[in-house]
């Protein structure tokens, strides 16, 4: 059964094994977007805490900002371990 699930696994990804480049591409660039949603929840959740007025303002700024870094960050992480170069 394992042989079974492994042969059709090494069968999907073969395209990917085939073309090293467009995986490079391609996980650059998630890593970028990753980045930048990062960066935008940073920036705009003080923002969004100012606009709305509502009694859980200081738990929903919270938590966008604790998402933006975390989306940064493991976003730098994968970079320096996977030794994206720009």
């Amino acid at each position: 059964m394992r042989l079974r699930i492994r042969n059709r696994v090494s069968h999907l990804l073969r395209p990917f094994y085939e073309q090293p480049q467009k995986v490079r591409r391609i996980h650059e660039r998630l890593l970028e977007g990753l980045r930048e949603i990062g960066v935008l929840l940073m920036a705009f959740a003080p923002l969004d805490a100012v606009l709305v007025e509502s009694a859980a303002v200081r738990g929903t700024l919270l938590l966008f900002l604790a998402l933006g870094c975390f989306l940064f960050g493991a976003a730098v992480v994968l970079e320096w371990r996977w030794g994206v170069d720009h």
